[in-house]
């Protein structure tokens, strides 16, 4: 799973500034997470990314391969 770093504004989605994307062409699934402001005793927003991205599986194959094969069926 890759995990990107953004901002919510209550209308769009947007990667935070210098946050690197992956190149994709066409249309690619997403899922969006949204995070629970971090209490003062809990670790910090970072290692909670770290965390859930963590807590997911790799996937099986690069994202591009992935892609390039749903564009052959």
């Amino acid at each position: 799973m890759l995990t990107i770093r953004g901002v919510y504004d209550g209308k769009t989605i947007r990667p935070l500034p210098g946050e690197p994307l992956p190149e994709v062409e066409g249309e690619v699934e997403v899922r969006i997470v949204f995070c629970e402001p971090a209490s003062p005793s809990d670790a910090s927003p970072i290692e909670q990314l770290f965390r859930i991205r963590d807590s997911h599986p790799p996937l099986p194959h690069p994202v591009r391969e992935l892609i390039e094969y749903e564009r052959g069926r």
